[in-house]
């Protein structure tokens, strides 16, 4: 199955959570500021949701940096932290 590839225990999402966790805190502003810095497949493992469930397996947070749209409920960036 194609999202069992993106899933928090699949090895390359366990490595990605932990360079990620690494280098932290960051905050990105958003996803092109991720994605120049991580790379498409780190994009595609967050908005699949097994890249944010690994980095809260290691005790990193990983929130939206900001809020827009009209009601300012569309989350826009990231901001990783440790907890």
């Amino acid at each position: 199955m194609f999202e069992e590839r993106y899933h928090k225990d699949q090895p390359a999402v366990k490595e990605m959570a932990q360079r990620i966790a690494d280098n932290s805190p960051q905050v990105f502003a958003d996803t092109d500021d991720f994605v120049a810095a991580y790379g498409q497949e780190a994009a595609n493992m967050v908005s699949k949701g097994g890249l944010l469930a690994a980095l809260w397996d290691i005790g990193i947070d990983a929130v939206p940096a900001s809020f827009e749209g009209e009601r300012h409920n569309q989350p826009k960036g990231l901001k990783i932290s440790p907890r």
